[in-house]
């Protein structure tokens, strides 16, 4: 068996996912695992299949005809172990250009990798100006402790909350 990684974007439009689906199990492929969403109107997905090796042509053959999708297949060449000290946490602030930026460079000098990250602007209740909040899915270094994490994003700026909260059991894979 062959792990594929497939990443998809392209207009969105009803039936889009189910298109994408039958396309892999008509190529014996076992849809693994995927995150897919709706933004400004494209659809974006990123999904994860094991197929049989003979069927990899003929799979990548049939998804560059799915009209109006820009589709890249990459081979995964070792299936990833679920990392060992994974933390969700929760970035809040006000919103202004450079908060991922800014949390993700010092996420990185700590050498903390980001396994999920998903994000939106939202009003505030009863002020109207907009909120931040990122969610993250992170693979935290064994020796590393959390409470040196939170330090570091809270001296970024006065106006982020941080949070971190143990996964549930779904998030590890």
């Amino acid at each position: 068996m062959k792990h594929l990684v497939i990443t998809v974007i392209g207009q969105d439009r009803p039936g889009l996912v189910g298109a994408l689906s039958d396309t892999v199990y008509q190529h014996k492929g076992n849809w693994l695992g995927s995150s897919m969403s709706k933004l400004a109107g494209q659809f974006a997905g990123i999904l994860q299949v094991d197929i049989p090796e003979d069927s990899v042509k003929p799979l990548r053959q049939a998804m560059a005809k799915l009209s109006g999708l820009n589709i890249h297949i990459a081979e995964d060449t070792q299936l990833t172990a679920p990392p060992a000290q994974l933390q969700q946490l929760t970035v809040t602030g006000n919103d202004r250009s450079g908060i991922v930026k800014e949390v993700t460079t010092r996420l990185g000098e700590l050498g903390i990798n980001i396994h999920k990250l998903k994000t939106d602007t939202h009003s505030a209740p009863n002020w109207g100006y907009p909120i931040f909040t990122a969610w993250f899915s992170l693979e935290i270094p064994a020796e590393l402790a959390i409470s040196t994490v939170q330090q570091q994003l809270e001296s970024l700026a006065d106006d982020l909350t941080i949070d971190f909260e143990e996964p549930e059991s779904s998030e590890a894979h």
